[in-house]
Parts: structure tokens; sequence; C-alpha cells
């Protein structure tokens, strides 16, 4: 007998925004409608087949968030916003970003879904877009809301549910009534989705564990220096030694679960499988009687090679296939190790298959195991940990690895030799091997070299342990609310997500937006604290990729009359623009404030004009637009509705101390739009007489926008002054 123990990993990083709350990538929205509901429910068809799902707690935070319809997404309403009034901006982010799906199994499923998608063509880039707009009407609009949005929901839930089934035979031609019952039913769904998992606990049938609350890298949170263990003299970044921080993830990851499922979590599936001798003393602490790693770890724990046969079965096979124990200060750790090759199978090759011909092959790959261990007459039944991401393998499979899935359940199911437990039940009547120690290492190479390998990671490590730094400074200093406050946003930023994309070990189309999030972390902790954050969070930390902000320069001296209106269409025309769009990156946090900003130098000044998307007037009632300067001393100018009503114009400079107020000579005018100058002399230019700016709309002392976000405005005021005298 094979007790085949699966363990589906369902994870996706905090997509708030922690400076406004805001949800900011869509990836959570459409998981819960395509996996997190869909992969426990299909369980239910094959009583026979327990497995263990494993749900990261800030992952159920967002999933609850979107079930109170509490989460506002920027993506999420633009789909349900009439058609018939997007703006160009708006239809061009949706040409954008509704098409980021699987070309063959999600777009291609829906013939006016891959009608669409040819007609705005392959390209995202900025021109492609601006142009591909032009070609789409206002029911073509409305058909995309539609089937992108479809084309995400559970595929078996699409052929059961009479609302789904008429608008796939439908097709297209489809009207806002269509639209808006769409979204009912896409409310339905998120709201079902913890239900689902607390019952199917509940039945027995499925056992749900946990892992740290935020997704971080624990051994690396317990002591930076665990690095060295795989990779001996590797560079480090300063030392971050807080085991403190690692067991706050881990005990309220365990009281989140319980709040929410009812019961405690038995085990933990440490973030990428990363463990550590401390932190299998941290879990035993909380009081979980299992996780679980990767078989490079065991290796290095037992000090014993694995080794595959022609057939593919691990031997020694008693090192792979069983259950291991831990003897920690705080108690009996169990630990499994995953099989990676079967793990793998799953996740990255054999989508490239026909689904039952992928179940058939991974079925005939247990009973050789079972085969083997007969053969070499091993005591009791082997143990057979498969565990991979529950959610992304499903879009690349056919018909979302629903075949797949039935097929592998039912051979489960059928197979006297074969049974499938969950993570506990695999624990029943098995004899464990003790291990001497537990390797620090992660299920990837079996190190840590993917979170602190590279200079960027390394970078990253050094703002978040400043950041933890000015938090314990605080302590005393601030009220503990605010504290507080920091403290969560550290720990959401500690997250294993935001490294992962740093270096040069992975890449996506959303590179550019977890920098960015990850930096709004970090300010927010300062924000929370009521401090200035660092220069370097203003600027990227990816070097692996060039970064630049689309906008163009002044091409002469520009000398407005300041009056807050467009006074003459020649007073900006040789003025640089820079546009707010989509096209500064896919994180949309959305109701976007700033439109188009001008600017340029004449007569020793800096001249900016700031079009909004609503009244000026209306937006500095309710908040105040910053005009900063980084530079040797950083400057900002904070332009407000004060208590008399008129418009005005602050000044100050950012210190040790936080931001001192200091005078100006510059001027401001609101009307239709807004216009400052300010004179140079104030800006202290840096070498080569570089100009560097950006703008942030900020409400109740809260950044709400920041322009451009991934890098300032830049231009040298000497060529412009250049180009104007010739």
């Amino acid at each position: 007998m094979v007790r085949v123990a699966l363990l589906w990993h369902m994870h996706q990083p905090s997509y708030r925004d922690p400076l406004n709350g805001a949800f900011v990538l869509p990836w959570v929205r459409l998981h819960a409608l395509k996996d997190y509901w869909g992969m426990v429910e299909l369980l239910q068809e094959f009583p026979q087949v327990h497995a263990t799902f494993n749900l990261v707690p800030s992952l159920v935070d967002q999933i609850a968030a979107y079930a109170s319809a509490e989460a506002y997404e920027p993506l999420h309403r633009l789909s349900l916003k009439p058609a018939a009034e997007l703006t160009t901006d708006e239809r061009l982010t949706i040409l954008q970003a509704f098409f980021v799906a699987h070309e063959r199994n999600l777009i291609g499923r829906f013939p006016r879904y891959a009608q669409l998608f040819e007609k705005r063509g392959a390209s995202r880039e900025e021109t492609a877009l601006r142009a591909a707009v032009t070609r789409f009407g206002c029911e073509d609009l409305l058909d995309l809301q539609v089937l992108s949005k479809l084309a995400w929901f559970d595929y078996d839930l699409c052929e059961k549910d009479p609302l789904l089934r008429y608008l796939i035979v439908k097709g297209a031609h489809f009207s806002e009534e269509d639209k808006a019952r769409l979204a009912e039913r896409e409310q339905s769904l998120l709201a079902a989705v913890l239900p689902a998992y607390r019952r199917a606990a509940e039945s027995g049938q499925v056992e749900l564990s946990t892992s740290p609350y935020y997704h971080p890298i624990l051994p690396l949170l317990c002591d930076t220096e665990a690095y060295h263990e795989a990779c001996p003299g590797a560079p480090l970044p300063r030392r971050f030694r807080h085991p403190e921080d690692a067991a706050d993830q881990i005990q309220r990851a365990v009281a989140r679960h319980t709040a929410v499922f009812g019961i405690p979590p038995r085990g933990l599936w440490p973030s990428e499988g990363s463990v550590s001798d401390e932190v299998a003393t941290l879990v035993a602490q909380a009081g979980l009687t299992w996780m679980a790693s990767d078989e490079g770890v065991l290796e290095r724990s037992a000090n014993r090679p694995i080794h595959r046969d022609s057939r593919g079965t691990v031997h020694p096979l008693d090192l792979l296939y069983r259950p291991w124990v831990r003897h920690t200060p705080a108690g009996d750790l169990s630990i499994f190790f995953r099989d990676r090759a079967l793990s793998d199978l799953i996740g990255f090759s054999y989508s490239s298959l026909e689904p039952e011909a992928a179940a058939r092959d991974l079925l005939e790959r247990l009973r050789r195991i079972g085969e083997c261990w007969e053969r070499h007459g091993m005591a009791g039944e082997a143990v057979v940990p498969i565990i991979l991401d529950g959610e992304n393998a499903w879009e690349y499979f056919r018909e979302s690895g629903r075949v797949f899935l039935r097929a592998l359940y039912g051979g489960l199911a059928s197979d006297p030799t074969l049974r499938a437990t969950t993570m506990t039940e695999a624990l029943t009547g098995v004899e464990p091997g003790s291990l001497p120690r537990v390797f620090a290492g992660s299920w990837i190479h079996a190190d840590f070299t993917v979170w602190i390998g590279h200079p960027d990671d390394r970078r990253a490590w050094d703002q978040l342990g400043y950041a933890r730094d000015a938090i314990e400074a605080a302590a005393g200093r601030v009220p503990e609310e605010a504290i507080e406050r920091a403290r969560e946003i550290f720990r959401a930023a500690c997250g294993s997500d935001w490294c992962w994309w740093y270096g040069e070990e992975h890449t996506s189309e959303n590179d550019i937006e977890f920098d960015l999030l990850y930096r709004r972390h970090l300010r927010a902790i300062y924000a929370a604290l009521g401090l200035p954050a660092p220069d370097a969070l203003d600027e990227p930390l990816i070097t692996t990729r060039s970064i630049s902000v689309r906008h163009s320069r002044p091409t002469g001296s520009v000398t407005p009359v300041l009056d807050g209106d467009f006074t003459s269409p020649a007073e900006w025309v040789t003025a640089g623009v820079y546009r707010a769009s989509a096209f500064s990156g896919t994180m949309q946090r959305g109701g976007e404030s700033i439109r188009v900003v001008r600017f340029g130098t004449g007569d020793d000044k800096l001249h900016v004009l700031v079009e909004t998307t609503g009244p000026v007037l209306a937006l500095l009632t309710e908040a105040e637009i910053q005009i900063s300067f980084p530079g040797p001393t950083t400057s900002r100018y904070r332009v407000f509705v004060a208590p008399t009503g008129l418009v005005s114009l602050e000044r100050s400079e950012k210190t040790t101390l936080g931001w001192v107020p200091g005078k100006t000579s510059a001027a401001v005018a609101a009307n239709s739009v807004l216009e400052l100058s300010v004179p140079l002399s104030e800006l202290r230019l840096g070498p080569g007489r570089e100009l560097v700016f950006r703008l942030a709309v900020v409400s109740n002392g809260i950044e709400i926008e920041r322009h451009p976000e991934i890098a300032p405005l830049r231009f040298d005021v000497g060529e412009v002054t250049r180009g104007a005298e010739a």
C-alpha cells in the first residue's frame, strides 16, 4: 500500500496597497473564481480521496475582503462600468489588462474573446494599444468586459450554472444586464470559497494547514546568516536576526486559521518550503505537529544522497518515502519531504500531455513505488508526499485541469494499492526516521539564493532592516496604535514574493509593480510613524532591467501667465508633458486624480501645470497636491485649500527630524488647472543643472497617488536654455 499525501498550496501575495487600502492587482479575485472554490468542490466527487489544502492567512484575508465586498480593485471596477461611459484612458487600460490570460485555454475557449484579441493584436505597447483603441466600439468593449471575466469562472460551474451556460451559449452581443448578472454570480462565488473549505474540513475528507501569516522566508527572518549554511561565504545584507518575528508570523497564522475555520491547524507548509533547525523549534512551540519541505533539504539534513532509478523511483526507499521527526527543545515535530519529481510533473510538465495520459503516468509511477517497497521487504507502508502550487498550473491544462484531476482522483479511489490521505493521516501507524538536524534550505536548490543572492535582494533586505529599526526606535515616542499599524505593514513587507522577483532568476510582466508595492509597504511604515522615508525608497530597487518614465522633455523656454487657466495655446506649447495612464504599469490603484503634468523653465523659474480628472478646486478641498524635489536637500511644495477658502502654498525641507517649514517665493494659482512657479534658486540644482521632481496626492496625511510612480521626472535645465537660444 502506498499512502499518497497530496498537499495543494494556495497562495497569492498581499495585493492591498498599505497607503490607501486599495487592491492593486486582480489575481486573488480571478483565482478565486477559477481555482480556489473549484479545487475543493471537485474533491467531493471522490469521497475516498483525502487531501490537504494549505491556505496562507494573507490569502484568506483577501478572499474574505472580496467576499464582503470590502475589497475595491480598479480592474474589477472597470469590468463593471457601463461600456459607453469608459474614458479613453480606461479603454486603454482594459485593452492592456483584460487579455492577460492563457491564449489557448482561456481566451481561445471563447470565439468572440479570441476575435477581440486578434482585433487588439498581441502587442501591449502604448503605441499599438492607442491605435487599437480606435478599432473598439462600445459593443466590443462590453463583450470584452463580460468574456474576460467569464473565462476565469470555474470550468465545472460553467457547465452547471444556468446563467453561465446562457452567457457561454450567447457568446457575444452582451447587454449591460448580462454584465450585471455576471457580477452578481461573481460575488456569490467569492463569498462561497472559505465556507467550502470549512465544510470540507469538517467532513474529515480534507485537512487544512497553514503557512506563516504573510508568507515570509522564516529562516532568513530568524537570521540572514542562515544563507551561509548552503552557500558559505556568499555576500549578505546587513544582518537581520529576529527569530521573534518568525515566531510572530507563525503564531498569528495559527490564530487566524483557527478563527476562520473553527479548529487550529495541525500542520504548516513553511513559505517556499524554507526550513532550518531554528524554524523547527518555533513551529513546535506554536503547537503544530508537522511541517514539510523538499527532498533536497532532506538529503542535506540526513547527509544521505537521493538517486532515482530508470523508472523514476527514489532510492534509498526509506529516505524519501516516509515522514521524519526532529526532536526540538519545544517537542517532537514530524516533517514530510516532497517528492520533487512527482510534484513538478504536475506543476510544470503534465499540461503538455493529454490529461488522461498524464494521470495514468502519475498513477503508474506511484504503483512502481509500492512494488519496489514490497520487493525490498520494507516494513509498513510507503508515504509519498506530493506538494505543489494548487492554483497556477491549471490554466495550462485542458479544461482547467479538471479532466486530469478527475482521472487522478478516480485512479486513486479505485486502486487497492493506493490510498490518498491527508498529511496527518499519513503519520498514523508509520515509524518515522529521526533527523539529526534540519538543514537551512528551501524547495529551490535547497538554499535561499532566490531571496537573498542578488544585490537587488540584499538592498531590499537592508531597507527592511532599516524600517524595523525605525519601528523599534519609535516605540514609546509615538502612539501605540501607530506602532501597531507600522508593525502590521512590516509583517506584510516580510513576504517572500517581493524578493522572488528581484534578480535574474524570475521575471514577469509585473516585476515593476511588485517592486513598487514592496517600496510602498516600506514607505507606509515610516508614514505610520510620522517619519520621512529614506530617499532610497523613491527609486526602484531593480537593476536588472532598464526602467524609465515615458514623458517628453521641454523644447524651449516656458513663460506662462500664472492664473490657473490655459490663457493661450502658446504658453505651454514648448513644455515637457507627462501623462498619467495605464502605461506607467499595470498596478492601477484606481480613482487617479492627476491626468497630465506639463513642465518647463523660463525667467529662472520652474513652471508646472497640473490637469486633473475632475475639478481641481474640488480635489484641493479634499486633499493636497505635493511636488517634491529629491536631491542633496530634498524640498517639497504643498498646495491645498486653506480654512479661508484660498488656495495656499507651503514649502518645507526634509531633515533627520522630518519636514521643516521654510520660506518661499513660489507662487500658485488654481482654477481649471493648477499652475505653480518655483524659483530655480530654491531648488539647489545638482550637477548638470538637472531638475528631478514628482507629484503626489495626499489625503489626511496618507499618500493616495504618486506620479510618476516608478521614477521621478527629470530634465536638464541647461539643455532647455541652449535649445531656446538656438
